[in-house]
């Protein structure tokens, strides 16, 4: 008690809040959850590619090491 007042109770409206908060809190874990997952779907896409084009560089570069013979 601070100057001798009494706290207003607990009303129905603080619950509103808390719930308010807590569902912001959990979209916003839901939605960085997802970015995250469409970060690393594009990574592991990118390094297939990469991959892929480096299988076919050697590939080439085979082929021309077995005509140059």
């Amino acid at each position: 008690m601070e100057d001798n007042k009494v706290r207003p109770p607990v009303r129905s409206s603080h619950f509103i809040v808390l719930f308010a908060e807590f569902a912001y809190n959990l979209a916003s874990s839901v939605a960085t959850f997802f970015e995250s997952i469409l970060e690393l779907s594009i990574y592991n896409y990118n390094r297939k590619s990469e991959e892929s084009q480096a299988w076919e560089q050697m590939t080439q570069d085979l082929e021309t090491l077995e005509e140059d013979r």
